[in-house]
């Protein structure tokens, strides 16, 4: 069975894509597909070029926060450098989307119109980053001319590339709007407005997919990197208990 698999954005929690990924490599699935946004952009562009569910925790579990989260200062358009991000996908991803060994699609809103953009071509690292700019905390990226930011904003469950393609459509959503008993900082706080505002439109998404897998955060935040292995076998548990309802 062929999947095409679309990945919402988390923040940390995206690295429940991975365990999503290794639970359908384990069963022999074959992965045609995948489209992201923010977090799940990234997890996908790892997917399409070739790197397995090990590779993918080991360069989690290495890649240092201080690197790549470089503090803006003074703090202009953004809390952190975009820059430090982006070394980090040269490093590890193909410069171009023609490279990937599977087809992916990247999320993105175009920050004058307020519309959605789906990359599929042109330089990866560049269109990764813009999907995964969420302000404050990364500042928009220019692209041909214009600026993009998160792709959460206008489509974070970019389904419609494979309306049309004969694969099964597993939804991955790392971000439903669940009750909580409160916040701990000012990220949090940010990130749970995020998902306020991007609730109903998610939410119609569901009825594109034929299977939506929506892992169970209790004790998982939105920046708790170093509990990578945590994060994987959730994504791994709950898409395994969905597919065992099938």
């Amino acid at each position: 069975m062929e999947i095409c698999l679309i990945l919402s954005g988390g923040a940390a929690r995206g690295l429940a894509h991975i365990g999503v990924y290794k639970y359908l490599t384990e069963r022999g699935f074959t992965v045609k597909a995948v489209s992201g946004s923010s977090a799940g952009s990234i997890v996908g562009a790892f997917i399409c070029a070739g790197y397995t569910p090990d590779q993918m925790v080991e360069i989690a579990k290495n890649v240092s926060p201080i690197k790549v989260f470089k503090p803006q200062l003074p703090p202009k358009r953004a809390f952190f450098k975009n820059e430090p991000i982006l070394e980090f996908f040269r490093e590890y991803l193909p410069e171009k989307f023609k490279d990937l060994k599977v087809p992916l699609f990247v999320s993105t809103t175009e920050l004058n119109s307020g519309q959605n953009r789906i990359f599929s071509e042109g330089n990866l690292p560049t269109a990764v980053m813009a999907s995964a700019s969420l302000p404050p905390f990364f500042k928009p990226v220019e692209i041909e001319g214009k600026l993009y930011n998160d792709g959460g904003f206008s489509n974070d469950l970019p389904v419609e590339p494979f309306l049309n393609e004969n694969c099964l459509k597993v939804c991955i959503d790392v971000t439903p709007l669940q009750p909580i008993r409160g916040v701990s900082n000012w990220i949090e706080t940010v990130l749970r407005s995020f998902l306020i505002s991007i609730r109903f439109h998610k939410r119609e998404k569901y009825k594109l997919c034929d299977l939506v897998v929506v892992p169970r955060f209790k004790n998982l935040g939105f920046v708790n990197y170093k509990r990578v292995e945590d994060y994987v076998a959730e994504g791994y548990r709950a898409v395994k208990e969905a597919f065992s309802k099938i």
